[in-house]
């Protein structure tokens, strides 16, 4: 995560996931202050989130 392209593109990705779930304090601002590895991991827990529901049948 020491890209500073990568690091941006997966903060807006969570900013987006977790608008939608209700967490407000998620925002692009708030995660600029968080480490590469808080950023690493609300990536992938939301990533996966995402694709536990993709294969959940409506």
């Amino acid at each position: 995560m020491t890209n500073p392209t990568l690091r941006r593109e997966a903060e807006l990705y969570i900013s987006r996931q977790s608008q939608t779930v209700g967490y407000r304090n998620l925002v692009p601002t708030n995660l600029q202050e968080a480490s590469d590895l808080a950023v690493a991991n609300l990536f992938w827990y939301f990533k996966l989130r995402d694709e536990s529901e993709e294969g959940v049948p409506a």
